[in-house]
């Protein structure tokens, strides 16, 4: 993580995301034009849409 963010976490399963070199602004592909968020363990990288601030706001299973 980078020392201006305060972290994000999978809205899927609460586990905190990497956002190391994959993450950022940059797309993953010139046929996706979703940026990466970061990499959940369980779920691989995911999009701003997958991605929340705290563990609060992670959907109940």
């Amino acid at each position: 993580m980078t020392g201006d963010e305060a972290g994000s976490y999978c809205a899927r399963c609460g586990e905190p995301l990497s956002e190391g070199l994959v993450a950022g602004e940059q797309r993953a592909c010139c046929l996706n034009a979703t940026p990466i968020a970061g990499v959940c363990p369980t779920h691989g990288p995911v999009g701003p849409h997958d991605a929340v601030g705290e563990t609060d706001a992670v959907d109940g299973a």
